[in-house]
Parts: C-alpha cells; structure tokens; sequence
C-alpha cells in the first residue's frame, strides 16, 4: 500500500472513529436530549461511512453505481446539516427568549441572500465532471456556501451578545462553519486546477473534516461554561422590545 492510499484510508476513517467517540460522550453526558439531530447526523456519518466503503471493496460495483451511492448519501448529509444549525440555534438562545426570536427573523434574509448566492454560483460557475457528478458538486457548492453563511452570522450575533464560546452549541457551530468554508473553497478550486489536483482536494477536504470532527470532540469533552448575556446590551433590548409593544398596543 502506497503512502496516498494510506493517508487517504487514515483521512477517511478517523474522523468516523471520532464521531463514535462523540456519539458515546454525548450518551453519557445527556446530550443526546438537547442535540438529538447532531448525534443523528454523527451516526449517520459512520453508517454512510460503512456503505460507501464496502461498495468500494466489492469488485462487482462501478464506478456509476458508487456515483449514485455516494450522491444519494451526500444529499441526506447536508440536509441533516442544515437540521444541526437550527439545533444550534435553539440551544444557543434557548435561556433567552428575546434574543431567540431575534436572529430567527434576521436568518431569513440571511438564507434569502446566501440562496441567490448559491444559485448564481451555479449557473455561472462551471461543474466538472459527469453530469451526475456535476450537478451533485454544484448543489454541494451551494449548500456549503449557505451553511458557511449561516453559521458565521450565528457565531458573530453570540460574540455581540456577549454569549459564551465554551458551550456546547457555539462548539457545533464552530466545528460546523470551519467545515463548511473549506468545502466550498475546494469546490471552488475544483473549477480552476486540472483533473491531476483532484486526489489533493480530496485529501484537503477529508482532513478539514477531521479537524471539524476535533473541533466537536474537543467541546464535548471540556466543561460547559453556560451563557453569559451582556448586561447592558440585553437589558437595553428588552426594554426597548417592552417600549415598542406599549406603542403598538392598540
């Protein structure tokens, strides 16, 4: 086995070894009750991992056949992705109401824009590869750039709120967005390098799932600091929110 095959082997494994890691600390720490769609996605990680990788060690399956495989698993792993940011989004807000409903409202426009966004990169940007293949790295590439999107502007509103950075959903979130941003610039890359950087970047998108992978680990395991909310900041906002439904009031 050459040292390529190797590393591609260690790259691909480990972060699924992790994630069983993480599945068992979440069981045993309780957090399965608050983040049931992240261990959901951590587990589906590992079964997609199991498929994928028998399909590639049965001599009878091609590469058309790995294809459809591979896309059908990547559509429902996004999906489940875009279901953790809303997890996220809920346990990072869930002590405060107000500031729960803020960013709820502002996220939509957030999507709105990233959507546009995504859609225009599609059309302009060419796919390469099979028409399968083109069409799966496109809606990747959009799907990326709107949870890369999303995630900053959560990780953004919690620092202006004052909001801990050592508990749980902010690591998700963090683990998530650094995820994300790598995978939409190597399908960027992949429009502009020849056939022969293809092993490099999947190489550099499997090991910045590793680090994504680490990121979660490394929250999960430390100790949860709980929120802290700005004083000022929050106190002015509610009552600002209480002003302005005194003046709404009929």
């Amino acid at each position: 086995m050459d040292w390529h095959r190797l590393l591609f082997y260690c790259l691909w494994i480990s972060p699924r070894a992790l994630l069983a890691v993480i599945a068992v600390v979440m069981y045993r720490r309780g957090l399965h009750r608050h983040f049931p769609v992240f261990l959901v996605y951590a587990l589906y990680q590992i079964v997609e991992f199991v498929v994928l990788f028998t399909l590639i060690k049965i001599p009878s399956v091609t590469g058309q056949q790995y294809a459809y495989a591979y896309a059908a698993t990547l559509v429902l792993s996004i999906a489940l992705r875009f279901g953790v940011i809303e997890e996220v989004i809920e346990n990072q807000f869930r002590d405060h109401q107000f500031l729960k409903a803020l960013p709820r409202r502002q996220l939509r426009w957030i999507k709105i824009a990233l959507a546009l966004a995504a859609i225009a990169l599609a059309v302009y940007i060419p796919a390469t590869g099979n028409r399968l293949m083109g069409g799966l790295y496109m809606a990747a590439r959009g799907a990326s750039l709107i949870q890369c999107g999303v995630v900053l502007f959560l990780i953004g509103f919690s620092q202006f709120f004052g909001l801990s950075r050592r508990n749980y959903a902010f690591g998700i979130a963090m683990g998530l967005g650094l995820f994300s941003a790598a995978d939409f610039a190597t399908f960027a890359l992949r429009t502009l390098l020849a056939d022969s950087w293809t092993s490099f970047l999947n190489d550099l998108t499997a090991g910045s799932y590793l680090i994504c992978v680490l990121v979660w680990l490394g929250y999960l395991l430390a100790p949860e600091r709980k929120p802290v909310f700005a004083t000022v900041s929050a106190k002015d906002l509610e009552d600002w929110n209480s002003e302005l439904q005194q003046l709404l009031r009929p």
